[in-house]
C-alpha cells in the first residue's frame, strides 16, 4: 500500500523546483515543463474537481447569490489540500463574465456571495467553478444554470413570452426529476426534524439535523433556508448527482513531453503573474527585480525576476485581508516602467448549453411585490450587517529577532534623520555610491573593505527604495523604529540589515505616496470565510420598528457535524409562503448528503 504522506511530500518538493525556475524564467499562466523531473512531479499531483452549493438558480435584481465551494482531490475523493485558491465566474450567452471572484481555500473549502446590482440585465448564466490546476484538464469545473430577473430594466426579452404552454413542459420535466433526487435521499437515512412545520411571522424555529448515518465519521454542510419560488426555474444539482459524475484523476493519459505548457497549482497561495512595460526602448525589460508588498502591520517582501519578454510571477502567500498592493521596479528607473496584472486563468470556448427561464405577464404583481420588499430590506442593510472573519495574524517574514525603539518612551525629535541620531543605536545615516543619503545598520558583517549594501527599509510594511524620502520625514507621525543586525536575502537580492519603521495610522503612504513614486495597485478581492447575519427577535422591542421582508432566512456556508445531532436555531420573517431547507454536503469519507425539507409560513 502506498504511503500518502510521502508521495505528498515529493509532490511538494519537486513543484518546488517547478516553480523557482518559473519565478525566473517562465512568468505567464502557462509554465513549460523543460526536465523529465518537472514532468515527474506535474504528473504526481493528482486533479481536483468542485462542487458549489448556492442559495438559488434565480435571483432578483437587489438579491444576493450565496455559495459554498468544495474542493476534491480526484485520486481519493477527499477535500483537496492541493489548491489554496478557486475561482467563480458568472458568465452570460456571450461567453462575458459577470463577475470573477478569487476564493481562499482551506483544506478545499470556501465561500463567497455576489449582491445582483440593476445594471445586470434579465437573462440566463452559467455559474462556473474551477481551480487554476484543473484547467490542464478542462474538465471538472462545476458549471450550472443561474437565471437573474431584473425588472428595473424595460426590456425583459431575454426571459419573457406570451403564453404558458413552454412553461407547463418544463415544469413537467422538473417535477420528475425532483422525485429521483427525493427517493435518493431517502435512502441515505438522512433527515431534519422541525419543532412545527407551521409558523407566525418573527417566530423562533427550532431545526435539528439527524445525522445518525454517520455518527462516528465527521461531515462537512453547507445550508440554505429560503422562501421556495413559484416560478419555474432550473434545478441546481446536489451533492448525489455530483458524485455519481465523478471524473478521473489520473494525468498520466496526456502526451507529455519538454516544452508542454501547463498550468501550475496554487499549492502555497497566490500566484499572481504580470509583466513590466516601459515606452523608452533604452530599457531592458528582461531580467529586471521586480519587488512586491503589502501594506499593514504583517510584511511578506517578494523579489523576483522578469523574463526575456519582461513576464514574472509570484507566490502571495497569504495578504491578510489586504487588496491594495506596491509592485515596483527594483533600480532608479522604476518611474518609467508601467505593471500589468493578470490575475483571473479564465476557461476558454465555454458552452453555450444555458437553461432557458422564461416568464409571462401573469407574474407581473408577484414580481413588482418582491422587488419592493428587496427595496426595503437593501435600505435597511446597516442594521443587519455580515462579518468578514479576523485575519489570521502571521508573524512578519523577516522574524522576530528585532530590536525595536517605541518613540512614545522617548524624546520626540522633528525628523526621523534627528531621531536615528539621538535615539536609535545601531542605526545611522550614510551615502551610498551614487551620492545619495541612505540608512546604515551595523550588523553581523564585514563593514570594512567589502562591498557595502543599503538595509532592506519597511515602512508600513511597503518595501520604500527612496530612503532620502524617509530620512526626512516627521517623526511626530512615527509609531516606532526596529531594525534587523543580519544580512538579509529576498530573491536574488542581498541587504546588509532591516530597518522597519511604523508610521502613526499607517500615514506615511499616504502623505508621502508621489514622493516615493508608490502609487497602489488595487487586487480582486480573495474571499475569506463570512459570518452572515442572522435575524433574531429574543426581544419584543429589539427590530419592532424595522421590516423584515427576507426571503433567505438563513444561510451557514461551513457547518462541521461532529455529533449525531446538530442544532439550528432561526427566526422567519413578515413574508409569508412555503420555505425550503436545503442542506448540502459530504462526509469526511466522501459519501453526499443532501437533505430538503420544508416548512410554511403564514
Amino acid at each position: 500500500m502506498f504511503n500518502i504522506k510521502n508521495i505528498l511530500v515529493k509532490i511538494k518538493s519537486l513543484l518546488y523546483i517547478i516553480f523557482i525556475l518559473v519565478s525566473s524564467l517562465h512568468a505567464q499562466r502557462k509554465t513549460a515543463l523543460k526536465t523529465d523531473k518537472e514532468i515527474e512531479g506535474y504528473k504526481l499531483i493528482p486533479q481536483e474537481k468542485v462542487f458549489i452549493h448556492y442559495n438559488s438558480s434565480l435571483i432578483f435584481a437587489g438579491e444576493y447569490l450565496y455559495y459554498s465551494l468544495y474542493c476534491f482531490n480526484t485520486q481519493n475523493n477527499q477535500l483537496s489540500t492541493i489548491s489554496t485558491v478557486a475561482y467563480v465566474s458568472l458568465i452570460n450567452e456571450n461567453n462575458e463574465s459577470v463577475f470573477q471572484h478569487k476564493i481562499k481555500l482551506v483544506k478545499g473549502r470556501g465561500q463567497g456571495d455576489f449582491f445582483v446590482p440593476v445594471a445586470i440585465p434579465s437573462g440566463n448564466y452559467k455559474l462556473v467553478g474551477y481551480t487554476q490546476w484543473m484547467l490542464n484538464e478542462n474538465s471538472g469545473y462545476f458549471n450550472e444554470d443561474i437565471s437573474i430577473l431584473n425588472p428595473y430594466q424595460g426590456n425583459q426579452s431575454k426571459v419573457l413570452v406570451e403564453n404558458d404552454s413552454l412553461l407547463v413542459s418544463s415544469e413537467q420535466s422538473l417535477v420528475n426529476t425532483n422525485f429521483s433526487s427525493t427517493k435518493k435521499i431517502n435512502e441515505l437515512k438522512l433527515g431534519v426534524t422541525l419543532d412545527r412545520t407551521t409558523y407566525t411571522r418573527r417566530a423562533p424555529v427550532k431545526l435539528t439535523l439527524e445525522c445518525n448515518a454517520f455518527q462516528n465519521n465527521k461531515a462537512n454542510v453547507s445550508i440554505s433556508i429560503r422562501r421556495k419560488d413559484t416560478f419555474i426555474k432550473s434545478i441546481p444539482q446536489n451533492t448525489i448527482g455530483f458524485s455519481k459524475a465523478s471524473i478521473d484523476g489520473s494525468l498520466e493519459k496526456k502526451n507529455i513531453s519538454p516544452g508542454t505548457l501547463v498550468f501550475l497549482p496554487e499549492m502555497r497561495g497566490e500566484l499572481m503573474y504580470g509583466r513590466i512595460l516601459t515606452s523608452d526602448s533604452s530599457l531592458p525589460i528582461a531580467l529586471q527585480n521586480v519587488g512586491v508588498s503589502i501594506a499593514g502591520e504583517v510584511s511578506d517582501l517578494k523579489i523576483v525576476t522578469t523574463d526575456e519578454k519582461g513576464r514574472f510571477v509570484f507566490n502571495l502567500h497569504d495578504r491578510n485581508n489586504k487588496n491594495e498592493v506596491r509592485i515596483q521596479v527594483l533600480g532608479e528607473n522604476k518611474g518609467k516602467y508601467v505593471i500589468k496584472l493578470d490575475e483571473f486563468p479564465e476557461i476558454k470556448n465555454f458552452t453555450n448549453d444555458f437553461y432557458q427561464f422564461k416568464i409571462t405577464t401573469s407574474y407581473k404583481n408577484q414580481i413588482e411585490k418582491r422587488s419592493v420588499h428587496n427595496q426595503i430590506e437593501n435600505s435597511f442593510y446597516g442594521v443587519k450587517p455580515d462579518t468578514i472573519q479576523e485575519a489570521f495574524n502571521m508573524n512578519s517574514f523577516y522574524g522576530e529577532n528585532i530590536i525595536t525603539y517605541n518613540l512614545d518612551d522617548y524624546t520626540r525629535f522633528s525628523t526621523v534623520k534627528e531621531t536615528i541620531i539621538e535615539v536609535v543605536e545601531g542605526v545611522w545615516i550614510k551615502k551610498d555610491a551614487n551620492g545619495n543619503r541612505v540608512f546604515g545598520v551595523r550588523g553581523n558583517y564585514p563593514e570594512i573593505g567589502a562591498k557595502q549594501m543599503p538595509p532592506l527599509l519597511i515602512v508600513d510594511g511597503i518595501f520604500i527604495q527612496e530612503q532620502d524620502k524617509v530620512i526626512e520625514y516627521d517623526a511626530r507621525n512615527v509609531k516606532s523604529i526596529s531594525f534587523i543586525r543580519d544580512k538579509y536575502y529576498v530573491g536574488a537580492k542581498v541587504f546588509d540589515g532591516v530597518v522597519i519603521i511604523k508610521s502613526i495610522d499607517e500615514t506615511f503612504l499616504k502623505t508621502s505616496k508621489e514622493k516615493v513614486n508608490l502609487a497602489p495597485i488595487q487586487l480582486a478581492d480573495l474571499k475569506t470565510e463570512k459570518k452572515y447575519f442572522n435575524q433574531r427577535y429574543d426581544s419584543q422591542e429589539e427590530y419592532s420598528r424595522i421590516p423584515d421582508y427576507r426571503n433567505q432566512l438563513l444561510w451557514q456556508p461551513n457547518v462541521v457535524l461532529n455529533n449525531p445531532k446538530y442544532d439550528i436555531n432561526f427566526f422567519t420573517s413578515d413574508v409569508a409562503g412555503q420555505y425550503e431547507i436545503s442542506i448540502e454536503g459530504f462526509t469526511n469519507d466522501n459519501q453526499p448528503i443532501s437533505i430538503k425539507e420544508y416548512f410554511t409560513v403564514e
